[in-house]
């Protein structure tokens, strides 16, 4: 890869990849928090009484969340990686995690 930098050039020469546990988890953080989004949507619009079938939905997410923060977590231990997809992905995840406790928490109360 050739980076200019005014009139010269500069070659930067690296064997670092994005891991693909880290893209997945990124992938999983967003679609989570498309059915987060989604399911507060639907039971904001019902009154709260959306149903059985919305708290299970909600844990479903609540599992995304854990799976994607397991695999970014994963991607730590790696050598010669990009660091970005594993910290985007678990900063969303645990947001996800922290989220989904909260509203389960406030629903017991």
């Amino acid at each position: 890869m050739q980076v200019r930098f005014g009139s010269r050039r500069k070659i930067q020469f690296t064997d670092k990849t994005h891991p693909v546990t880290g893209i997945f988890s990124v992938i999983i953080g967003v679609l989570a928090l498309a059915g987060l989004v989604a399911l507060c949507l639907v039971s904001s619009s019902r009154k709260g009484n959306s149903g059985f079938l919305s708290g299970v939905l909600g844990l479903l997410v609540l599992a995304a969340g854990i799976v994607g923060f397991i695999m970014a977590a994963k991607c730590y231990k790696k050598d010669e990686i990009y660091m970005v997809t594993p910290a985007v992905g678990t900063v969303l995840n645990v947001m996800i995690i922290l989220f989904c406790i909260l509203i389960y928490v406030i629903g017991v109360i």
